[in-house]
């Protein structure tokens, strides 16, 4: 049980005892994460302090330019692309993300916060958590600027501080491709969700004909795991550390291993507002690979090449009784 004292909440059963942050809990575990606790505790006050001095913009371009030490034009460009995703996910509440709005709806990986505020939008009260709490503080402001009251606090993926079968609906956003241990992930998500729950993903695909999305290197998922560190160090000069995208069979692998729930997996369209923020080059690459997305061949080899896929699901009633 939880007790929460002026500065902290603590644990009675653990004897732990984890501190508030920018008005949100910090109850990540001791596991390996490409962030610094220490530093992101720091940024996230800063970021609270940023907009309340300067606006939800001017945050959301400070993160970019002092944590990721983006160049000034991509800051600009970054700090458009996250506003422009609330409406992106606002759309697609009303398509695919359709199943995931049972309440609680529960996110890991909330980030900068555009679904959190999509969901807000329908009146819904954001749940979730992630691993960086200056996202966090970026997200809280946006959805408060909705008139709504998130729930958020800092958390590992790998360990949520959930009880059993609590939630209704989960969704996780560009997330598992990022954590430690990728099968912990998925059975944590099996063992919060109820009975009937929905889970919603979305990964980039690692054998993409693209380019790696986050470092921007191509060819990276076609290399054995032991070299595309140094693949990527070679040809970007940056750590490839905590970035292991999965291919499908890989995937569905780690689900049958981790938690017993059936993915089903699909190979979308890129959306035509987000293509609209590619600079020429890449919005007709992304234009082109739409068509491809559409014919039949194209579902036969997306394994093989697609960008990225989305993963959807539901736990069915039955585990509930094998647990």
């Amino acid at each position: 049980m939880l007790v929460k004292a002026p500065e902290s909440y603590l644990c009675e059963a653990c004897a732990g005892n984890y501190p508030i942050v920018a008005e949100m809990p910090d109850f990540r575990i001791d596991q390996p994460a490409w962030i610094d606790f220490g530093r992101d505790r720091d940024r996230a006050c800063a970021i609270d302090e940023i907009v309340r001095r300067e606006g939800l913009e001017a945050a959301i371009f400070d993160v970019f330019k002092t944590s990721r030490r983006f160049a000034e034009a991509k800051c600009r460009f970054r700090t458009r692309q996250v506003q422009a995703g609330a409406d992106k996910y606002t759309l697609q509440l009303g398509g695919w993300l359709a199943d995931i709005q049972a309440e609680p709806v529960f996110e890991v990986g909330i980030g900068p916060g555009q679904l959190a505020v999509a969901l807000a939008r329908r009146g819904y009260v954001p749940h979730g958590i992630d691993v960086s709490m200056e996202w966090l503080a970026v997200a809280k402001h946006w959805v408060r600027e909705q008139g709504v009251e998130p729930v958020f606090a800092g958390a590992m993926a790998e360990g949520l501080p959930l009880p059993d079968a609590s939630v209704r609906s989960y969704v996780s956003l560009d997330v598992i491709e990022h954590v430690g241990d990728q099968g912990r992930y998925l059975a944590e998500m099996a063992r919060i969700l109820k009975p009937g729950g929905h889970f919603a993903l979305v990964t980039p695909n690692r054998y993409s004909l693209s380019p790696e999305p986050h470092v921007g290197v191509w060819g990276v998922g076609y290399l054995p795991r032991s070299l595309q560190g140094r693949w990527v160090q070679m040809r970007a000069g940056v750590s490839y550390d905590f970035n292991r995208l999965l291919g499908v069979r890989e995937l569905r692998q780690l689900f049958r291993d981790n938690g017993a729930l059936v993915p089903q997996i699909d190979f979308p369209a890129i959306a035509e507002a987000e293509i609209l923020l590619f600079p020429p080059g890449k919005a007709r690459f992304a234009r082109l690979y739409n068509r491809i997305a559409r014919t039949s061949l194209f579902r036969l080899l997306a394994p093989l090449g697609g960008a990225y896929y989305r993963v959807t699901g539901r736990k069915p009633d039955e585990l509930a009784a094998a647990e």
